[in-house]
């Protein structure tokens, strides 16, 4: 029994629950630095958040007991302790909804192109499924050409019915049912056509970076880079976002060897062997979103809530400096 009861006093310790915050909090400050994506879901940070909420559920019903008792010996007080309980049943429920979204929040990353939909009940859980279709994707610039904001049109369908028509950009996600989609990045896919020799044409869309394969030829492209405005003093950065002077990176490949690099121009033929050629005609953007679902939210923001009604009245009920030096003397 005394060995229970020295777990239960540094459970319920405050200087426990000082020492575990300090923790959470630099954890926390470490896991969105390095690893944001990962580090809370982590079983590390999930015992310092259990660890701290069975602290702060004991710390509150002590001031529970506490206050009891003061209530009876010294009623005058009760404002101010019961301002105390508020603020640390406030603690408890934010340490709540931490715990939900630790055990039950979800993040997944959509990339959709203009005219794609997407079943988000397939990347996140949810009662009642819905998708996403992309309408339009687009970019605004400012006039020096810097991009001034990302606007990815969407639909909301319910089994092909349209739902709910919004813009996700920057600093304004969509939230449909307990869902929030954020506007995250974006890419491009570049459409390239090449012949061979028999005279046939082939097309493809390819991501930056991968690689096509003329038939007809032992030799192959790299689809290095989409560059908007291309500017020879810049090397392979762009010179603005606005596409002013688009070209296309590309290199040339024969068993393994690199046989050249090029800076090739929209519909401009590009000869890679002996009557093959290769034209990128274009590019086709897609918005790259972040889909969040956090059912621990309505506890934290309760919690939150009281905690600042409970600061509030605490802080009120407070004696001044004045009162306390004229009881002191008499």
């Amino acid at each position: 029994m005394e060995i229970l009861k020295k777990v239960y006093r540094y459970l319920s310790s405050m200087k426990t629950g000082l020492v575990l915050l300090v923790l959470v909090g630099a954890a926390a400050a470490l896991g969105s630095a390095f690893l944001p994506d990962v580090f809370f879901n982590t079983w590390l940070f999930k015992l310092l958040l259990i660890i701290l909420s069975v602290n702060m559920v004991l710390c509150t019903a002590n001031r529970f007991i506490l206050f009891k008792s003061r209530l009876i010996k010294n009623s005058n007080r009760w404002l101010r302790e019961i301002g105390s309980m508020l603020l640390h049943a406030g603690i408890v429920f934010i340490l709540a909804g931490l715990l939900v979204h630790a055990f039950y929040g979800q993040n997944a990353q959509i990339a959709i192109r203009t005219g794609d939909t997407v079943d988000v009940s397939q990347i996140i859980t949810m009662k009642e499924p819905f998708s996403l279709h992309l309408d339009d994707f687009k970019v605004e610039f400012n006039e020096d050409g810097s991009p001034s904001q990302f606007n990815s049109y969407v639909t909301v369908l319910e089994n092909g019915v349209t739902k709910d028509d919004a813009v996700i950009s920057v600093n304004h996600p969509l939230n449909y049912r307990g869902v929030k989609f954020y506007q995250q990045s974006y890419g491009y896919l570049i459409k390239a056509k090449y012949t061979n020799d028999t005279g046939s044409e082939v097309e493809e869309l390819i991501k930056e970076g991968n690689f096509i394969n003329p038939e007809g030829t032992g030799r192959t492209v790299k689809v290095f880079r989409y560059i908007p405005n291309f500017d020879p003093n810049h090397g392979m950065a762009t010179k603005t976002l606005r596409p002013d002077n688009p070209r296309i990176i590309f290199s040339v490949y024969e068993n393994e060897q690199l046989l050249g690099v090029g800076a090739a121009q929209f519909d401009e033929r590009v000869k890679i062997d002996e009557n093959v050629y290769v034209v990128f005609a274009g590019v086709e953007p897609y918005t790259i979103l972040k889909a969040k679902s956090d059912p621990g939210l309505p506890l934290a923001l309760f919690g939150g809530g009281m905690f600042v009604i409970g600061v509030t009245i605490a802080l009120l009920a407070a004696p001044s400096q004045g009162k306390k030096i004229e009881g002191s003397f008499n």
